[in-house]
Formats: C-alpha cells, sequence, structure tokens
C-alpha cells in the first residue's frame, strides 16, 4: 500500500520531467507551406468580362529557403502547389472585382512567380529572417499587352528558431502585399476596364 501511495506522488513529477525533455530535445522539421492570402481589391470591373488565367514557376528551385536550427542537413522550406496558389489568388482578387468568367475568348493572363527566398542570418540568440518575393503579371488582348512587375521585401527577428506558425505568417503576409500590389496596379485594371 505504503509502494503504491509513494508511486501516485511521483507521476506527476515524472510526467513534468519527461515533457521537459522531449520539448528540450525538439525537432524541427522540413515546412511545406500551403499559404492562403488575402487581397484587398478597391476597383470594380465589368462583369462581363473574360480572363484566361495561366500561371508559371521560373524560379530556379522548389526550395525557399532553411530553418537554422543546426540540425544537418538543414530543414527546407517548400510551396505546396505554386500554381495553384497563383490561380487561386488571381482568381479571387478578379472575382471581388466583379469578374466571374475565367475562360478564353477575350484577356490571357499570365501570372508567373519570379522569386520567393527565405533567408536567415544568426546574431548571438537572435535570428533575422529577410523574406522576398516577385511576380509578373502580363495580360494582352488581341494585339495589345501590359506587363507589370510586383515586388515585396520583409524581414523580423525572432529570439530563436521561428516555429511553422511564424514562418507561415511572415511568408504568408509578402505573398498577399505582393498581389495586393499586382491587383490594385492602377494600368493593369485601366487596360482590363477600357480595351
Amino acid at each position: 500500500m505504503f509502494r503504491k501511495e509513494r508511486y501516485k506522488l511521483y507521476l506527476p513529477l515524472f510526467a513534468v520531467c519527461m515533457s521537459l525533455l522531449i520539448s528540450g530535445c525538439q525537432t524541427f522539421n522540413s515546412q511545406v507551406l500551403d499559404l492562403h492570402p488575402e487581397v484587398q481589391v478597391n476597383r470594380k470591373l465589368p462583369a462581363d468580362t473574360r480572363i484566361d488565367i495561366k500561371t508559371k514557376d521560373l524560379r530556379n528551385s522548389e526550395i525557399i529557403g532553411f530553418r537554422m536550427t543546426g540540425e544537418q542537413p538543414s530543414p527546407q522550406i517548400l510551396l505546396k502547389s505554386p500554381h495553384e496558389l497563383l490561380a487561386h489568388t488571381a482568381e479571387h482578387a478578379l472575382e471581388d472585382m466583379g469578374i466571374r468568367r475565367f475562360y478564353s475568348g477575350e484577356f490571357k493572363l499570365v501570372v508567373s512567380l519570379v522569386d520567393l527566398n527565405y533567408n536567415v542570418t544568426k546574431k548571438t540568440l537572435k535570428q533575422k529572417v529577410d523574406v522576398d518575393m516577385k511576380i509578373r503579371l502580363e495580360l494582352s488582348k488581341g494585339g495589345k499587352s501590359y506587363t507589370g512587375t510586383y515586388a515585396t521585401d520583409k524581414n523580423q527577428t525572432f529570439l530563436k528558431t521561428p516555429s511553422e506558425q511564424d514562418n507561415e505568417k511572415l511568408i504568408t503576409d509578402v505573398v498577399s502585399q505582393t498581389m495586393n500590389r499586382a491587383f490594385n496596379d492602377p494600368q493593369l485594371l485601366d487596360f482590363i476596364q477600357f480595351n
């Protein structure tokens, strides 16, 4: 009876020690980002406009960057379905402007991911993360065309290795800002409205 009581007393302490041990030996995994950027539009376009959206990934590598964890090989950061990300974000932005027809017959829009990079520099215990993105939109109708390039660069300092949630939020912010620049470009919207 005495042994059982003593066992019950030590059980919570054992659980706490195991929890600390596990968290102290935490490993960082490679990360595949499933992003859902938000685009805020401030203009309406003719609802009967037809736009055929195509996407391109022009990056040299699918790897966005590496997490600085001290582990070898360093865990990678990748983007899930870049073509889907570009197409869905473009469609949602245009839908918010009133367009619902995404098929050929009038405008052709090519959305290209030129760059998306995640770089870390370490200073003492802190990590500074730089994320940059560049996209290109090529819009054409008949013999006329308009091309715009849009870029965003953002950095943030963390006291330790950023969590997966930290990385997802920072990269989503950069993607959202870049897509916002693109789909609020007055020249791009004028080309759709007046051609």
